[in-house]
């Protein structure tokens, strides 16, 4: 198996992360709080809680006999107690809890296990040719009504209230937080172990796979000029760190948001990639 990984932000501090060890791999994409409260030590509270289920994960993803959904339940309870030396989290609102989708692929002898809360994704090619995309769209739906209202606003940027939103926009936003692991919103990996229970997980046969991608959302503006199997195709011809340049170049060309239609400009880019 050939595998390939790769991080990229344009901050100083990338609050994507990835990981790989002998039966697993896993891309999380962290999300900031609403707030500018910071209770870690961290450069922020989300690069925190990255590199703490970094450390988890590596840990504890290659007991195989052991359920994912039990792995990350567990994981919840320990991380919220490591949280807790610094705040406890029943006093967190959700405007200051930090959250980051999260997709994990572990090969079993026979088959290979996917799973994805939040609106990360993994893209599995078969030998057939058919292709799949696992991923919750709800997250990308609260956001589509985000971008929606910046494109109405031409002069948007005199009256930017709150890291680069408006007051209307950051009202929309801060909304849409709070719909926080409910059924009216979106399910993603935080405080609360019950939306571990709301992922995404399958199992595939090993010997009907091709390849596999697995990506943050940094990656999704290439969706407008790619479809997925030729992406794919892309970072087996070229890798994955000259295609992130790639789309660093259309996002410089599109700083007002214009043709990607994107929350911000530049968003933290992870992706691993895998040929069986």
């Amino acid at each position: 198996m050939i595998t390939e990984a790769y991080t990229h932000s344009i901050k100083a501090a990338n609050e994507d992360i990835y990981g790989i060890t002998h039966y697993a791999a896993f891309v999380m994409d962290g999300a900031s709080a609403l707030t500018n409260n910071n209770f870690t030590p961290a450069e922020n509270d989300v690069v925190w809680m990255v590199k703490w289920w970094e450390r988890y994960l590596i840990a504890n993803l290659d007991e195989l006999e052991r359920p994912l959904e039990d792995i990350i339940e567990k994981g919840i309870i320990a991380f919220n107690e490591a949280f807790a030396i610094y705040k406890p989290v029943e006093q967190l609102s959700k405007l200051e809890q930090v959250s980051s989708s999260l997709a994990i692929i572990r090969i079993h002898p026979m088959h290979f296990e996917c799973y994805v809360l939040g609106d990360v994704e993994i893209s599995l090619k078969r030998k057939d040719g058919v292709l799949e995309i696992l991923t919750d769209e709800r997250i990308k739906c609260l956001d589509a009504q985000v971008i929606e209202l910046m494109a109405r606003n031409s002069e948007r940027e005199k009256s930017c209230v709150f890291k680069d939103f408006t007051e209307e926009e950051w009202s929309l936003l801060k909304k849409n937080r709070m719909k926080m692991n409910t059924e009216e919103g979106y399910y993603i990996l935080s405080h609360d172990v019950t939306a571990v229970f709301k992922g995404i997980h399958k199992v595939y046969p090993r010997e009907i796979l091709e390849s596999c991608l697995i990506s943050s959302d940094g990656l999704s503006p290439l969706d407008r000029f790619y479809q997925r199997s030729a992406l794919m195709d892309e970072i087996k011809n070229i890798g994955i760190h000259a295609l992130v340049d790639k789309l660093r170049a259309i996002e410089n060309d599109d700083k007002e948001k214009a043709v990607l239609k994107r929350l911000k400009t530049h968003d933290d880019a992870t992706a691993i990639f895998m040929e069986f």
